[in-house]
């Protein structure tokens, strides 16, 4: 397939069909782009929210290809988008605002940020972060820092769980596994050090991710400790 390169300089694009195209280089520097289809699109370099604010509106990424390494979500507004396995891998996303958007398939080893990294050279101090459904998704080692995660929704299964006062919900397990193996209060140490809190304290934690070093009976335990039987009397 020949690559072809596209770059947009405060233009709007409505009702555009990009699908199944492959781009070399697509670059958007400002602009507006209106209910665009980019379905099975393929990018070797993707770089959008230069010169301004770019932003997708009613726009459909459906098994979209970002280039791993080469994919760049700068000072962009994605609004009722949708993401519908799209690749979506190894991104910082610190600086693009998400409203109203669908996640559907997996998202990995990515951080998304409610505070835009060089604040500075930006008018805002926050990006708008709410409304986004990922109940449809399979989150592999991908965080949300200085976003209201209940202003989102996610997966409705006991593999997910929306939980507050972890430095509350450690002690309480760390007490009550003393006699278990190292490697157990390690995994606590590490959730109670490096989890990011939500604007209210809260964090999205994964059983799957919970102590991923520790055999699947241990990590039962485990998360049964710190979200199913956890209560404010145990501490």
């Amino acid at each position: 397939m020949q690559l072809a390169t596209r770059e947009n300089r405060h233009e709007e694009w409505v009702d555009v069909d990009f699908s199944h195209q492959a781009f070399d280089w697509f670059g958007a520097f400002g602009g507006t782009f209106v209910r665009c289809d980019f379905t099975e699109t393929s990018f070797e370099r993707f770089s959008v929210g230069h010169e301004g604010q770019t932003r997708f509106i009613d726009c459909r990424f459906q098994r979209t290809r970002f280039p791993l390494g080469n994919t760049h979500f700068f000072n962009a507004r994605l609004q009722r988008c949708v993401f519908d396995g799209a690749r979506l891998r190894d991104l910082r996303v610190d600086s693009a605002e998400f409203v109203d958007c669908v996640f559907r398939g997996r998202i990995w080893h990515t951080m998304f940020f409610g505070r835009p990294f060089m604040r500075g050279t930006l008018d805002r101090e926050h990006n708008e972060w709410h409304g986004n459904d990922f109940s449809a998704a399979d989150l592999v080692d991908v965080s949300f820092r200085d976003i209201d995660l209940h202003l989102q929704r996610w997966p409705d299964t006991a593999e997910y769980a929306l939980i507050d006062r972890i430095d509350e919900r450690v002690a309480a397990a760390t007490a009550s596994v003393r006699d278990w193996p190292d490697r157990v209060l390690a995994e606590l140490n590490d959730l109670r050090d490096h989890t990011h809190r939500d604007p209210h304290g809260f964090v999205l934690v994964r059983r799957r991710e919970l102590g991923h070093r520790l055999t699947p009976r241990l990590r039962d335990q485990l998360w049964a400790l710190l979200v199913e039987d956890y209560n404010d009397d145990q501490t």
